[in-house]
């Protein structure tokens, strides 16, 4: 990774995992069960039954955008569909890959992103069937 991007990078995690973690708190403190059968979570954490191990991103060329993330959530996400965001925008349709037994937990991969990176305050990730 070049210089530039690294220090991109370094000052652009920190911010984003900040933020996931008061955004799980604020959502663990106004979740109700009252959502049915689907399940959903903020960065990195448990809400609601979505663990999110990992997230790691992609960048463009010049590391100004997000181009695409990677998730690793806990747990069998067969049959069940995963969606991610950014901030307020839409949440997109990932690819669920293949649940790993040995190690409990399922990836996904999430493209189509062009999200600014100075911009990019908080990833929303959504589970449901």
């Amino acid at each position: 990774m070049t210089s530039r991007k690294a220090r991109i990078v370094r000052r652009v995690l920190p911010v984003l995992a900040v933020t996931a973690l008061v955004l799980i708190v604020g959502r663990a403190a106004l979740a109700s069960n009252s959502v049915g059968a689907s399940t959903g979570g903020y960065g990195t954490g448990t809400v609601s039954g979505a663990t999110v191990q990992n997230v790691s991103y992609t960048f463009s060329a010049d590391g100004t955008t997000i181009t695409a993330a990677t998730l690793t959530l806990t747990g069998d996400l067969t049959g069940k569909v995963v969606s991610a965001g950014f901030n307020t925008s839409a949440l997109t349709t990932c690819v669920t890959g293949t649940y790993a037994s040995g190690a409990n937990n399922t990836p996904v991969t999430c493209s189509g992103f062009a999200q600014n990176t100075a911009s990019a305050g908080t990833i929303a990730v959504a589970v449901h069937q």
